[in-house]
């Protein structure tokens, strides 16, 4: 009996070993074509690829992270692509997914190991990991081998934050490099239609497109409102709202995410106001806390908080935007001047990057180095429009302010300095061709 049971765990693990080893072989074709499929490793690259491939030979962890369907794994067949060009042995190179596949990683690792027979203190191996977060422990693991063995590069990729717990940023300190992807921009948008970043006519269909439906690059070629909308659902919000979300922050109510998200779809910039909130729904201030906070550290919306020079304890005051102007268009189906003066603002809100806005009696839409930036898409601009800039350079003793406009360019003198009226078009296409946000 102990002899047929032992025959038994022997062939399980012989069975065990043949699948993990197709799997990887199914992962990595490049270790028999020597190269990578070009369907895969596109030859389009996003404006931050140079920096990223930079990063390559260095000897920290290198983390990409960000929403899903902007390019991360793409990029890490660019950059596999790239190092067989170079000349390393694909042999030395080992991708793998977790997206769907719930292998440990020391099982991947060691199988790798063993299909060609690699001692990592004698050679230098490559090892890509997608979608890593899904796996228990992962920091612990790979900590591990990158601690033993200094010759191993590890490049992992991530659709939500990898660092969301603090014993995550302790046991990786000093050790990795974090690069967050966002939707492209709009310098990416014009590059992949070839057009040229100039100012004019022909550009504008182009930034009322990109305006519209935002910057998920599998969407740019549909036609159709229906395709598009269910792309932007079923692939990008209900994958991470009911598959990553669960797995990672252990959530028991995803119908509630949803109906926050479509809540900031359909007013974005929305103060954050959590004792309303918990009465309109329902819930416990916490929990509506905490859904927000998940749907911030899996890219699907960017917070805001209200600015103070040198303080933290007045930042109360928070405002919400969706992280894409695509998740607007899927939860609106008809748009007015006001919504799309939103859009407007939501797609500079998340150009600039910028975790800071302004309120003190007047308010201004976007703080950035001390600049305050103003968007008032409409027509005639007044006075009035500039007063919240105005109120901000007088507090805070600056020089010169920004409104965003659809049509008024030009500049207005006020007692603190100047406040600069740029057209929305012309502020993007400055951006898109390495003018800066800012405009000095």
């Amino acid at each position: 009996m102990y002899i047929v049971m032992t025959i038994k765990l022997i062939n399980m693990c012989i069975v065990m070993y043949i699948m993990k080893r197709e799997q990887l072989e199914e992962f990595n074709p490049w270790w028999i074509t020597k190269k990578v499929d070009p369907e895969l490793a596109l030859p389009f690259k996003r404006d931050i690829y140079p920096e990223i491939k930079k990063s390559i030979g260095r000897r920290f962890i290198l983390a990409l992270v960000g929403l899903r369907r902007t390019g991360k794994t793409t990029m890490v067949y660019q950059l596999i692509s790239e190092l067989i060009k170079d000349m390393i042995n694909p042999e030395n190179i080992l991708f793998f997914s977790f997206d769907d596949i719930a292998f440990d990683i020391d099982e991947v690792i060691e199988t790798y190991k063993e299909i060609h027979k690699k001692e990592f203190r004698e050679e230098k191996v490559y090892i890509f990991m997608d979608e890593i977060q899904k796996c228990r422990n992962w920091e612990n693991k790979i900590k591990k081998y990158y601690d033993l063995y200094p010759k191993i590069k590890f490049v992992i990729t991530g659709s939500e934050s990898l660092f969301i717990r603090k014993k995550t940023k302790e046991t990786l300190a000093g050790r990795i490099l974090e690069y967050k992807l966002y939707p492209f921009n709009f310098a990416e948008y014009l590059r992949i239609n070839n057009i040229k970043p100039e100012y004019g006519t022909r550009v504008k269909p182009y930034f009322l497109k990109y305006l519209e439906r935002g910057g998920f690059p599998e969407t740019f070629s549909m036609e159709s409102e229906r395709e598009f909308r269910e792309y932007i659902r079923s692939i990008v919000v209900d994958k991470i709202v009911y598959k990553d979300m669960p797995a990672i922050f252990g959530i028991d109510d995803p119908g509630f995410l949803i109906l926050l998200m479509e809540l900031i779809a359909k007013n974005p910039g929305m103060y954050i106001d959590y004792q309303s909130l918990s009465k309109q729904y329902g819930k416990d201030r916490r929990v509506i806390k905490n859904y927000l906070n998940y749907l911030e550290e899996s890219f699907l919306i960017r917070v805001l908080i209200n600015y103070r020079r040198g303080t933290t304890n007045l930042r109360k005051r928070k405002r919400a935007y969706p992280s894409d102007n695509a998740l607007i268009y899927l939860y609106n189906r008809k748009y007015d001047d006001a919504l799309f003066g939103k859009l407007v603002e939501t797609a500079i809100v998340n150009a600039v990057g910028s975790p800071f806005f302004w309120k003190n009696g007047n308010e201004v839409d976007i703080i950035l180095d001390e600049i305050p930036i103003e968007v008032k898409y409409k027509g005639a601009i007044k006075n009035e429009d500039l007063k919240g800039v105005a109120e901000f350079l007088k507090k805070f003793k600056g020089r010169k302010g920004i409104v965003i406009t659809k049509n008024a360019d030009r500049e207005v003198k006020i007692s603190r300095g100047r406040i600069k009226l740029i057209p929305a078009l012309k502020w993007f296409m400055d951006g898109a061709s390495g003018k800066g946000l800012k405009h000095g």
